[in-house]
């Protein structure tokens, strides 16, 4: 049997960017951090992040037709770490623009997605998106989350 705490721990020796994923409902701009971000496929353009199914954030992105990543920048950790807390994007102090999908301010890169499918993987369903637009609008190292801490790569 593997001790989750131990298998946790293990995971977290891999290094991993860290993201925001937003949607608006019911006019509100939502977002939750996340490390669990990566690409699935260039054609077409696919992205996959993973939430676990008992957070009480799991029914914002379960329901929505469209969501965004936004990639954050290493001086942006207080940021990742109010939104691990808090999912209202006023809340967590932050500026975003966007019509379809809260588009934060500062990160790194954006991708704004539509919802393609949910699969199930044990405490986790995996979100797949279809990229319909990105930009990378700041040229800054990215954020980056090793052993339970958010450091700048290098």
């Amino acid at each position: 049997m593997v001790d989750s705490r131990s298998f946790r721990d293990a995971l977290g020796r891999y290094p991993t960017g860290v993201a925001i994923v937003t949607a608006f409902v019911d006019g509100k701009a939502l977002g939750m951090t996340v490390n669990s971000f990566a690409s699935v496929s260039l054609d077409p353009p696919l992205v996959l992040w993973s939430i676990e199914t008992s957070t009480e954030r799991y029914g914002i992105f379960e329901q929505a037709t469209h969501w965004g990543i936004n990639v954050l920048a290493a001086d942006q950790a207080g940021l990742a770490h109010a939104c691990a807390l808090e999912a209202d994007l006023v809340a967590c102090r932050t500026g975003w623009s966007g019509d379809l999908v809260p588009l934060i301010d500062g990160a790194v890169a954006r991708f704004t997605c539509q919802a393609d499918a949910v699969h199930p993987g044990g405490d986790h369903d995996i979100m797949v998106g279809r990229v319909m637009a990105f930009d990378e609008p700041r040229d800054a190292p990215a954020l980056v989350f090793y052993r339970s801490t958010y450091c700048e790569p290098g």
